[in-house]
């Protein structure tokens, strides 16, 4: 064998070894691309797994409103929220809002409105009076596009914003310190929102947060908390934990209209007595 022939069989012998190099280290990095796939999925059902255990964990059971006043307790704290919507006294300073009722976004109806309506059983005139924080004294909420809850404390001559949503959706309240947001069918998207006045007297907007999409051509079911954010469950494990979630909103703490609240406390002009 010449040395021109013994080159030539080592240039082919090189060939063939690169192209083995080559293809078989194309196929250890798909490997490993399929099992980084299959180590995200893996992730992502555990993720899926651990916001489903925590809604189910979740308590929705609705804590009913109970009013511990006295009847001379309870016409004082009405005279005071009447204050409250005519404008004679201001919201506290230190809050996230300031002025009065009428400057608040999306609140602020004319009070003589008010009681040339006070018989009106719907939207916006509807008002809640109830124990709606869960401390046994009355708060005034309204819905008049945005929500609000005001607090009043017997002889002072300012309120609080115990809470605040300026959004034009909005569900109801349930029960003391426990809201349901609703934004209804809106371009294909329908959400929800669980808010809950916590323990350290805190309102935690996104308790439960939920976003349905409805697109005919792709529906999706996300689901998050205040610890966990919103991921993809499937539509079988949606309806399975957002069932006791749904069955609390069709409950509530009733809305009255402005006469069922007040209304020995009104003349035929608004004043009170």
């Amino acid at each position: 064998m010449n040395k021109k022939t013994t080159m030539k069989r080592y240039r082919v012998l090189l060939i063939v070894c690169l192209l083995i190099l080559t293809v078989g280290t194309a196929c250890i990095h798909k490997n490993q691309r399929k099992s980084n796939r299959i180590s995200d999925i893996q992730d992502e059902a555990a993720y899926v797994s651990i916001i489903c255990d925590a809604v189910k964990a979740m308590d929705f059971s609705i804590r009913k409103p109970q009013l511990k006043i006295t009847p001379q307790e309870d016409r004082l704290y009405k005279e005071g929220y009447l204050k409250i919507l005519k404008n004679q006294i201001p919201i506290s300073e230190g809050q996230e809002y300031s002025g009065y009722y009428k400057n608040l976004w999306q609140a602020g109806m004319e009070f003589q409105d008010l009681v040339e309506n006070k018989s009106i059983n719907k939207f916006p005139y509807l008002l809640y009076y109830d124990d709606l924080d869960g401390d046994g004294k009355p708060e005034l909420g309204i819905n008049q596009g945005g929500m609000y809850i005001f607090n009043y404390e017997l002889g002072e001559n300012e309120f609080t914003v115990l809470y605040g949503q300026e959004s034009c959706y909005f569900g109801k309240i349930l029960g003391a310190g426990q809201i349901w947001y609703h934004d209804g069918l809106h371009a294909n998207v329908i959400r929800d929102r669980y808010v809950v006045l916590n323990r350290d007297n805190k309102w935690e907007e996104y308790a439960l947060d939920l976003e349905q999409g409805t697109s005919p051509s792709y529906h999706y079911y996300l689901v998050g908390t205040s610890l966990y954010k919103q991921i993809d469950v499937g539509e079988e494990n949606w309806n399975e934990i957002t069932k006791s979630f749904f069955e609390a909103t069709k409950q509530g703490i009733p809305q009255k209209t402005f006469e069922e609240i007040f209304g020995d406390l009104l003349d035929d002009k608004g004043a009170y007595y």
